[in-house]
């Protein structure tokens, strides 16, 4: 099981497995919301693709921490790339009618056509408001999956100035990677808090409420050691 043993490695692992909790308890709640009419105002082809896009969002987030685990991180970080192209496609499914409507009708949607507005709403964050961008981290991921950002992608895999000749990327990871990985992490944990806000809570379930909070402190503490 991969765990951190660079620098505040302690911590590392520990919001690592709040993640993983993380990850456990909005997946039940946010399909427990789609499934109930009552909650969530779909038609039900709609909640259908809605249902369909949500699962694809949290079963690539369950093949990135399990192939994390299994220091497979090249597939690891494909899988995280896959999750959050499907948060984007979420939002703009369901904030937006117009796009639902051409999603179901047509057979060439893109999400492209909805980067402009994508773009639009970041630029209207408040002072108060964390600036986070989950089309922009996609991309400075997909920049690390696919060897164009070449130098860290393949540093990243150098042990001791060796390279790992073998599917995975051996017992031990580089500092390099490691600190890959707690980034990616980092952006884990911001993509689905902003993802599982799409969700309304209000009271429904109190425990991710109060789980939500406390994980929150906990990443205000990773910014301080970090930044």
């Amino acid at each position: 099981m991969f765990e951190f043993t660079i620098k505040e490695a302690e911590f590392l692992n520990e919001f690592k497995a709040k993640i993983s909790d993380y990850i456990n308890k909005s997946y039940k709640f946010t399909m427990s919301y789609l499934a109930s009419p009552i909650v969530c105002d779909f038609r039900d082809n709609e909640r259908l693709i809605l249902i369909s896009i949500n699962k694809s969002v949290y079963q690539n987030l369950y093949s990135f921490m399990h192939l994390n685990d299994n220091n497979m991180q090249y597939a690891a970080f494909a899988c995280l790339e896959n999750a959050l192209y499907a948060m984007r496609l979420y939002y703009a499914l369901a904030t937006s009618p117009d796009n639902m409507h051409t999603y179901i009708t047509t057979s060439d949607f893109s999400l492209k056509e909805f980067e402009s507005r994508e773009e639009k709403e970041e630029k209207e964050y408040s002072e108060t408001e964390e600036q986070f961008s989950i089309k922009a981290f996609g991309e400075s991921l997909h920049l690390f999956n696919t060897f164009e950002m070449k130098s860290p992608s393949i540093s990243s895999q150098l042990l001791n100035r060796n390279l790992f000749l073998g599917l995975s990327c051996g017992k031990e990871l580089s500092d390099e990677l490691q600190n890959e990985v707690r980034k990616n992490l980092a952006g884990t944990y911001l993509s689905l808090s902003k993802h599982a806000k799409m969700f309304f809570n209000g009271g429904l379930d109190e425990g991710l409420e109060d789980f939500e909070e406390e994980l929150y402190a906990m990443f205000k503490e990773y910014v301080k050691k970090f930044s």
